[in-house]
């Protein structure tokens, strides 16, 4: 409430009580003062319907964060409605990570004529101490920027050349906090120069408190329900010893994979930062079905039977419905987290040709995310001790993979993985050098 009537004074009390003020002085002095003229009282008039406009639009995403509306959505709805006050094509959020030393490039949104420019920045990271935005973030100091290639001139930051690729001519940047509190920075971006003024930060700062507000919500709802189900798939890892550390392996596996299909013009457009930074994860999540298996069957030091295997397969059902439950509970926010996760729950165990299970599906039927986290599961618990075996080496391990191309595993995949063989093996090899000796 506290924040709304602030609002209500900057936007409206506050400019009416300036008119009035005037008006009043204009009743004191000379009777014979002429009568204004229209054209004079267009402008103040003008101003204040902007006022009541601002106001009313700046009600309106009040009750949007009020209504659960999820950070996207809101972010939809500053984008498309505030344009007419601030002249902007692009609209950029930065988040401090690792303990406030690090920005990372987490939301955007643009023109149709900068589609690109969102993707291209997404999962950027810089260290703030080393660039120009750290008096932004400590200070709270806003920042204008009206001519960006005269003042990038001499710095190398990554980010600025997107943004000049781009065409980005001027900016204005805004710190992003709660209670005080600072979570990031906000952009607000536009391809032409010379377009901002300290006006236009003004009404910023109004509008940035709101977004710092809902984006704190959805970020605290994002990091509960990830912990929550992450130690759940933990409790189901560490009831065997033997994979202690199988989440970590076989998760930096899959990110190293997906980084390498990078370069393959087959999938470069669907692995985006935003891609990798999805199997990174919840590829640990795979296997969360398996906190339902009991564990005479989970932890039995031999082959296991028909039925038992059976039972075995129904992780995959549990790890779904886990996942499905809280993207339906989060779905009630407006709001999608799980989807990725989902897809690697249910698919990870389906095959390229049609073997797999639970339902069969083959080639690129399977989500991408699942032939990759495929390839990185058996990989490690190929090179990993099981109850039923003991580890084998990388180049065993590494051929029977390739060996699986175009029956169990994307054959663009395992070439991929062909072409980068020594770099997949030092990874490999880092994880056996931090084994602890038996």
């Amino acid at each position: 409430m506290e924040h709304t009537d602030k609002i209500f004074h900057r936007f409206l009390t506050d400019p009416i009580n300036d008119l009035f003020n005037k008006l009043t002085n204009i009743s004191i002095i000379d009777k014979n003062l002429n009568i204004i003229p229209d054209e004079e009282l267009v402008p103040v008039i003008k101003e204040i319907n902007l006022g009541f406009n601002k106001l009313d639009k700046l009600i309106e995403l009040i009750e949007n964060i009020n209504k659960d509306v999820s950070f996207e959505g809101i972010l939809k709805f500053i984008y498309s409605t505030f344009s007419e006050f601030i002249p902007y094509n692009h609209i950029g959020i930065a988040l401090l990570k690792d303990e406030d030393r690090i920005l990372e490039a987490s939301y955007g949104i643009s023109d149709p004529m900068l589609c690109e420019l969102p993707k291209k920045l997404m999962g950027l990271r810089a260290e703030i101490s080393r660039t120009s935005l750290e008096n932004i973030v400590k200070n709270g100091t806003p920042r204008i920027i009206n001519d960006l290639n005269s003042y990038t001139k001499n710095k190398d930051a990554n980010y600025n050349k997107i943004l000049m690729e781009e065409g980005i001519k001027s900016s204005i940047s805004l710190p992003l906090s709660v209670n005080e509190k600072p979570i990031g920075i906000i952009f607000f971006s536009n391809v032409m120069r010379d377009v901002y003024n300290e006006e236009h930060v003004d009404f910023l700062k109004t509008l940035s408190s709101s977004i710092a507000i809902s984006l704190n919500k959805n970020i605290f709802i994002d990091e509960m329900l990830y912990s929550t189900l992450l130690a759940l798939t933990k409790m189901a890892e560490t009831r065997d010893e033997d994979t202690a550390d199988h989440l970590d392996r076989m998760t930096a596996y899959a990110v190293k994979i997906t980084e390498f299909l990078q370069d393959d013009r087959k999938y470069e457009e669907e692995i985006t930062i935003q891609f990798i930074k999805g199997i990174e994860r919840f590829s640990a999540m795979h296997d969360i079905g398996k906190v339902g298996v009991k564990d005479g069957i989970l932890l039995k030091p031999g082959r296991l039977t028909k039925e038992e295997f059976d039972e075995m397969k129904k992780h995959v059902t549990y790890g779904v419905e886990v996942l499905k439950t809280a993207e339906s509970n989060i779905a009630k926010q407006k709001y999608s987290m799980f989807k990725m996760g989902i897809e690697i729950v249910e698919c990870h165990h389906e095959k390229w040709d049609g073997s797999g299970y639970p339902n069969n599906k083959s080639k690129t039927d399977i989500p991408l995310s699942a032939r990759i986290v495929a390839v990185s599961d058996v990989f490690d618990a190929l090179t990993s001790k099981r109850p039923y075996k003991d580890a084998y080496g990388f180049e065993e391990s590494f051929e029977y993979v390739i060996e699986g191309s175009g029956r169990h595993f994307d054959p663009v995949i395992i070439e991929t993985l062909k072409k980068h063989r020594n770099e997949f093996y030092e990874l490999y090899n880092s994880f056996q050098k931090n084994k602890p000796s038996d």
